[in-house]
């Protein structure tokens, strides 16, 4: 072959036999190709034979298993087949929606088969029966029932089945209604007897807050004992969840507002003051009218109503002008710094002594307070009692009868404005101011004014508590003022 291929070569150099050389080449390849593909053959050939016993062995049937064996097998999982399928037929029979579901086991394989009325209920079978023990799988052979009939059927069992248990636990029902009642019955009786087991208080809108609580507390605990008796423990248990869940929602939502509810229980039971009181809280002035749940109630002395939140009058700065009865009443003079002080002392003392409505214990006095070049500042303090005189009119009365009597005494109230007097050189020097009479401070008293309480508020207080006794909590009298 190869010395043919060389010739070849050799002739397809001359230019003029190519052509030749070609034709040359193809009879060469087609003498030469049946050899090699004889040889290529015989190759395949050998290598089919070879691997004839392998695929021959791999395609030899798997040996038959002992029939002995295979019945002994069966034999030890009967049992337990059985026990399988007595516990799978029991869990289905607790619900009516597998009414139609039957069930078979073999060697742990539980084979369900038959209709139920929806997906829910068909995987909800699937699991029931995986839960049994020694069930090692589940085939779920299960269709749904799309009969109107059949689910018209299941549906009237289920009816049944739900009127079949309310027939049954009416008893029940009846004893858990029973204990309700009782519970309800023994909290109104206790909140109507307070005073039995000393809850009762003299407030009356606490007196009223504590019968409210005891008797849903008895109320609350007699619902909780028949839910339990009904074995409805689950909702008991979302009851006192939700309950708290609310209490805290509610706490956030209505925090001012039970603020204002807990400061008005508060106050109600200190008691810094009493209806008709004159007060001050912080800078708001007035009398108290009432104190309701949210609010206390003033009336200024204008005659206007004021509400303060009862958290605010909780926390502030309470001044109260009643409490005491005796009030000290205070104003300040100014007569000039070359007059005699002492005098000037003494006869504002002597008439404030001699007004009406002045007391004499503790009694009337004065003192210097302060000294410029031109004046002196004196200050006069009185008693008066509030149940018989009013303040306003007796320091107002004070004031006038004080200045009438410096006056009069030539020690009034001194002024700024310098008086010059021009002299001729040879004129005699002006005869001195004559000495004022002696003051008779009783005499100047004796033109004292009216000083009676007030009665301008009276009316409009008492037509406003008329209005909001119902939501007054100071009602009932305080221990001081029964005192």
């Amino acid at each position: 072959m190869l010395r043919l291929t060389d010739f070849f070569l050799a002739r397809s150099l001359a230019p003029w036999s190519r052509l030749r050389a070609l034709a040359l080449l193809v009879a060469t390849c087609a003498l030469t190709l049946p050899a090699a593909a004889q040889d290529v053959v015989q190759a395949i050939t050998a290598l089919t034979q070879s691997s004839r016993p392998s695929a021959a062995a791999s395609e030899a049937p798997p040996p038959q298993a002992d029939p002995k064996l295979v019945q002994q097998a069966a034999r030890a999982t009967q049992k337990d087949d059985e026990r399988i399928l007595a516990q799978v037929t029991a869990r289905l029979a607790r619900s009516a929606s597998f009414r139609l579901v039957s069930a078979s086991v073999q060697a742990g394989v539980a084979v369900l088969s038959g209709s139920v009325p929806d997906n829910e209920s068909r995987q909800l079978a699937a699991k029931v029966v995986g839960a049994v023990d020694g069930v090692v799988a589940v085939e779920n052979q299960l269709t749904l029932a799309a009969d109107f009939n059949a689910r018209l059927r299941e549906t009237w069992e289920i009816f049944k089945d739900r009127v079949t248990r309310f027939v049954a636990a009416i008893p029940l029902m009846g004893v858990a209604v029973l204990i309700v009642f009782i519970a309800n019955g023994l909290g109104g009786w206790l909140s109507r007897h307070l005073g039995v087991v000393r809850l009762d208080s003299h407030n009356p809108f606490l007196g009223t807050v504590v019968r409210r609580g005891v008797r849903a507390g008895f109320l609350i605990v007699g619902l909780l004992l028949a839910l339990d008796l009904l074995g409805a423990t689950s909702l008991v248990t979302a009851l006192l969840g939700s309950a708290g869940v609310v209490g805290i929602v509610l706490g956030f939502a209505f925090r001012d507002m039970a603020e204002n509810y807990l400061s008005g229980i508060l106050l109600s039971l200190r008691r810094p003051f009493e209806p008709r009181d004159h007060v001050r809280i912080d800078a708001h002035e007035g009398r108290v009218v009432s104190l309701s749940t949210r609010n206390t109630v003033l009336m200024t002395l204008d005659g206007n109503e004021l509400l303060l939140p009862n958290a605010t009058v909780f926390k502030a700065v309470i001044l109260n002008f009643t409490h005491n009865p005796k009030r000290r009443l205070s104003f300040q003079l100014s007569i000039g710094s070359d007059k005699d002080l002492q005098a000037a002392q003494d006869l504002g003392v002597a008439t404030l002594a001699a007004m009406t409505g002045v007391l004499n214990d503790p009694g009337p006095s004065a003192a210097v307070d302060a000294v410029t070049s031109a004046s002196v500042a004196i200050n006069y303090y009185a008693w008066v009692d509030q149940r018989e005189t009013d303040f306003g009119k007796a320091r107002s009365e004070a004031i006038r009868l004080v200045k009438l009597a410096l006056e009069q005494a030539g020690m009034g109230i001194a002024t700024t404005v310098y008086q010059v007097k021009m002299l001729p050189p040879d004129a005699a020097s002006p005869a001195p101011d004559p000495i004022p009479a002696p003051v008779q401070a009783a005499e100047v008293a004796s033109a004292q004014g009216d000083v009676s309480p007030s009665t301008e508020l009276e009316d409009q207080l008492t037509q406003e508590r008329a209005r909001k006794a119902g939501q007054d909590m100071l009602n009932t009298p305080s221990p001081r003022k029964a005192d």
